[in-house]
Parts: structure tokens; sequence; C-alpha cells
């Protein structure tokens, strides 16, 4: 191995290094509660070594979150492009990938970014609303396939799906709600796949609809 990349593995490896310390970090006290000299003195570096790989803390939160969002959307195309897994069994793994984004985001880290690196929140939105036209495919595929009910458009299947993961992970609603923000995308998918009513019940309220519709 050449000298070159040596010193090319070596400044990969120290931005790795950097980009983890922050993320422990981040996550755990949130974005502006945590300074430079705290990342560099984490893994036992200088700030200006820090400072030669980002030029700014938020370079560094943009390392710790984008990579991360860009990496589950790949991972969700190869699932939509697989001819050959089941369905039932393509949600799972898709839902796995998007739960996995959810787990360890908390409320405070959220409203910190929002607040404190506008910039990087729009970018990660966007990101957002490109995952959700992933899940959004494979709702359609579960349509086309016949999993999902027909006398539904899809189109409001679909934008019942969006409109309630937008409203309930906002980092606003997420410091409301007893729940965490992977919960939270749970809830939704087992309200939207199997509803709110018990097993047994649901005949008795199909049949009390029915009764109202013809009055």
């Amino acid at each position: 191995m050449s000298p070159a990349t040596t010193a090319s593995h070596t400044e990969q490896d120290l931005r790795a290094r950097i980009v983890e310390a922050a993320r422990e970090l981040f996550l755990e006290r949130g974005y502006s509660h945590v300074s430079t000299t705290e990342i560099a003195e984490a893994i036992g570096i200088s700030k200006k070594t820090l400072y030669r790989e980002f030029e700014t803390k938020e370079d560094i939160l943009r390392a710790v979150v984008i990579p991360k969002l860009k990496e589950s959307t790949k991972r969700i195309d190869a699932l939509l492009a697989d001819k050959l897994m089941a369905f039932p069994e393509k949600v799972q793994a898709v839902l796995a990938i998007i739960g996995a984004q959810h787990q360890r985001v908390t409320p405070v880290f959220l409203r910190d970014v929002t607040m404190h690196a506008p910039d990087v929140w729009r970018e990660i939105q966007e990101h957002k609303r490109a995952r959700l036209k992933k899940f959004e495919a494979v709702l359609s595929q579960g349509i086309a396939l016949g999993y999902f009910r027909s006398d539904i458009p899809s189109e409001v299947i679909v934008r019942m799906h969006t409109a309630a993961v937008e409203a309930l992970t906002t980092p606003q609603a997420l410091g409301e709600l007893p729940c965490t923000s992977q919960e939270i995308f749970q809830d939704i998918i087992s309200v939207l796949f199997e509803g709110i009513l018990r097993e047994g019940k649901r005949k008795i309220f199909a049949s009390t609809l029915k009764r109202h519709e013809i009055e």
C-alpha cells in the first residue's frame, strides 16, 4: 500500500471516529449542547485536527444523519426491486429499516436540530419525504397484489399514511406524546393495516355503520 493510500485510509478512519463520537453525544445531549471541543476530546484529538476534517459543527451533524438516511433509501430500493421476495416479507423488511431509523431519534435531538441547524433539518425533511414515497410504493404494490382492500382508493390509503406520519413525528408532537418516534411509527402502521377495532367487534361495528347508511 502506497503512502498516499495509507494517508487516505487514515483520514477516512479519523472522519468516521469523529462522526461516531458526535452521533453519540448529539443523541444523548442534543446538538446545541455539544461543542466541537467535546467531540474532539471524546476521541483524543485537537480542535485543529477536527477542523481539518470538518469546517463547521453543522457539517459534522450533516455527516452524522444524511448518510444513514441515504443508506436506508438504497436498502428500500433494493427490496422494492426484488421480484422473488414474497410481499408480506417485503413489507416487514421495509418496516424494519424505517423503524430502525426512528429507534434512536429523541424529541430533544429533533427539536434541537430544528432550532439550531435549520438547513440540515430541511435536508432531513427532504429525505423523509422521499422515504415516505418509497413506502407509498410498497402500499401501491400491496393494493395491486390484492393484499389491501380494493373498495378504498389507493390514493386515500397513501395520503392517510403520509399525513399521519408527518403530523405525529414532528418534534412538537413527539414532545407531547408518551411514545418514542419508533413506537409512533409502528402504531401508525398497526392502525393502517389492522384498524383500531378489537377482534370480534368489527362485524358489530360494520353492521351498525350499514344501518346508518340505510337510514
